[in-house]
């Protein structure tokens, strides 16, 4: 218990860190590590990890699209995610050929799993790079938003969950989860980021934050986070495996304490594009 709390003090001291720093070039850089990480994790779980052939490319779409990122400008996005789109394609190609080529010893299915898995993995962390510097004034309090919403979601869901839980939510996934601790999730989750949008607007008095916008981001993202939080675990249960990794000591890897995190990222640079939650007065 005392390495996990210690651990978990670390995390949010580094990420702290990195949101504070994050105007500069470190921050995708660490994304992009972080990245490279997850992937490793993950293409190990499935077993292909020292195939090069499949893991090399990965690794090199992990480090480059969310570095990338940081070179976007606003009216760039379009262009800067067809290129993206356009890569994605050649690297499905690839896997195809590698499968082709080797003749029977690397299935279709497993192409399948490394395509989905690595592709999740660095879409998520180029998204929470996009979303820092897409808007360079307000990206900042959306790249907090995300973690905001994961943080406040896993806690009050587990909150809930132990003094009022009594029906599984899926435990054939995850069996200590309930419906209860979900519902209480949601709910949290969409007052806080009422919360968080009163204290940007306290503390940045350049900042306007759309309190509708947030309350509908806490509601959807919210169970956008469970949904990766399940996900995860589904992954670990179909492999027999209890951590990803064990980079995080008492946490397991960076899979274990990204889950969440990969999920909602994505899915709120979308939702910021069409509705952004904060805008520049």
């Amino acid at each position: 218990m005392k390495s996990r709390v210690l651990t978990s003090v670390a995390i949010v001291a580094c990420a702290l860190l990195l949101v504070i720093c994050s105007e500069y070039i470190v921050f995708p850089i660490a994304l992009a590590l972080l990245a490279v990480i997850a992937v490793f994790e993950i293409l190990r779980v499935i077993g292909v990890h020292k195939k090069l052939l499949l893991a090399v490319p990965a690794y090199i779409l992990a480090i480059a699209f969310p570095i990338s990122a940081y070179f976007v400008k606003s009216e760039g996005v379009i262009t800067f995610l067809l290129i993206l789109a356009a890569i994605v394609y050649v690297y499905l190609m690839w896997l195809m050929g590698v499968s082709i080529f080797s003749k029977g010893s690397i299935p279709f299915s497993t192409i399948a799993e490394v395509f989905a898995s690595a592709l999740y993995v660095v879409v998520s962390f180029t998204s929470m790079s996009l979303l820092r510097y897409i808007d360079k004034t307000v990206g900042v309090f959306c790249v907090v938003l995300v973690f905001v919403i994961c943080w406040v979601c896993d806690v009050s869901a587990f909150a809930v969950g132990s003094l009022m839980g009594k029906h599984k939510l899926i435990p054939e996934v995850s069996p200590k989860k309930t419906v209860e601790g979900a519902i209480g999730g949601v709910v949290f989750s969409a007052l806080l980021c009422l919360v968080y949008g009163l204290v940007i607007q306290l503390l940045f008095k350049q900042v306007q934050p759309n309190y509708l916008y947030l309350f509908i981001f806490g509601l959807v993202l919210s169970v956008v986070s469970q949904l990766g939080d399940l996900v995860a675990s589904l992954i670990k249960r179909e492999y027999g495996i209890k951590d990803y990794g064990s980079i995080f000591p008492g946490h397991g890897g960076i899979m274990d304490r990204f889950d969440s995190v990969l999920a909602v990222s994505t899915i709120l640079l979308i939702l910021s594009i069409v509705l952004p939650p904060f805008v520049a007065k």
